[in-house]
């Protein structure tokens, strides 16, 4: 029997320059390559599905920090890999994003889809 789990990402940001390589989507990565699991990105996680332009360099009082993680090109590998990738569009609207294009491959989910998914999962984290 396969175990199904949901990850469940609410927390966007942090430690972002210092995790510029081991970043929250990059373990989500790593786990699903051990045990297939559907990520739901909730609340101001949910920005990390919208489709721009790739994050500038971090330059903080006069010195260069290098570059902010790439949660877009997580995302794609997730994808590409057959992790779903779900936002709840209740975030989306809450941030006032839901007319903003997702990345290939991220579906907005209603609170009953998350309902629904969660009773199909025998495993529930959150990063």
């Amino acid at each position: 029997m396969t175990v199904r789990t949901l990850v469940v990402v609410e927390r966007a940001f942090r430690g972002a320059v210092e995790q510029q390589f081991a970043h929250v989507l990059w373990l989500v990565h790593a786990l699903h390559r051990q045990s297939p699991l559907t990520l739901l990105l909730r609340g101001l996680a949910g920005t990390y599905a919208l489709a721009r332009e790739p994050a500038a360099p971090v330059s903080l009082a006069g010195r260069d920090w290098g570059l902010a993680p790439d949660y877009q090109a997580s995302i794609g590998r997730l994808v590409s890999d057959g992790a779903p990738v779900l936002v709840p569009a209740a975030s989306l609207r809450e941030l006032g994003f839901q007319d903003r294009p997702l990345l290939p491959g991220v579906r907005a989910v209603t609170a009953d889809e998350i309902v629904t998914l969660a009773e199909t999962c025998q495993r529930w984290w959150y990063l």
